[in-house]
């Protein structure tokens, strides 16, 4: 599958960075940002109830990606491990939200306020998702992965279909798939 020339100029600019050029590092940045920021948008309407921005959150992925020391292949498998930080990002902070909400600090709130707030559990319904996902990780890498890509990532039925390589069908199977799966897991 042909790359169009944005795909390959962030291809070679992950190149470029790999061999050293840390001006590659500042254009890549320039180049993906609004990608990245498209992606945590995306993730942040499907987790409602998240306390952290769009810009924040996209700062927070684009840190730990060049902070770690994952070697991209190329521009697909770089907005992959972006969804991947993206959903971290978010379970993190669901995590820490619901530690505080178990005690963690605890101070005298109003009982109006507490049922508010046991009300808006998205928290726990996003961990439990988190989960759920790891299972499914474990017995269908793909089908999980295209969960990750669609619902963390942003990216459409045809840019997953693209990004895994399958066609269409193959990614309306899976997700359709996944997702039973998925709410099965969650039911249970």
């Amino acid at each position: 599958m042909a790359e169009a020339p944005a795909d390959h100029e962030v291809t070679r600019l992950i190149a470029a960075w790999r061999e050293g050029d840390e001006g590659a590092r500042e254009a890549l940045v320039e180049r993906v940002y609004a990608n990245v920021r498209a992606i945590a948008a995306q993730s942040l309407r499907q987790m409602p109830g998240a306390t952290l921005s769009a810009t924040d959150l996209a700062h927070e992925a684009l840190i730990r990606l060049l902070g770690s020391d994952a070697a991209w292949s190329d521009r697909r498998h770089f907005f992959h491990v972006a969804a991947q930080a993206t959903r971290q990002i978010l379970v993190d902070a669901a995590r820490q939200r619901l530690a505080s909400k178990r005690g963690g600090g605890a101070e005298k709130v109003e009982l109006d306020a507490a049922l508010g707030v046991a009300a808006n559990d998205g928290d726990a319904e996003l961990v439990r998702i988190d989960d759920a996902l790891r299972d499914l990780q474990q017995s269908d890498a793909r089908r999980a992965q295209m969960i990750e890509l669609v619902y963390f990532g942003g990216l459409s039925r045809i840019e997953v279909a693209q990004a895994l390589q399958v066609s269409e069908g193959t990614v309306d199977r899976d997700l359709r798939l996944a997702r039973a799966w998925l709410r099965a897991a969650l039911e249970a």
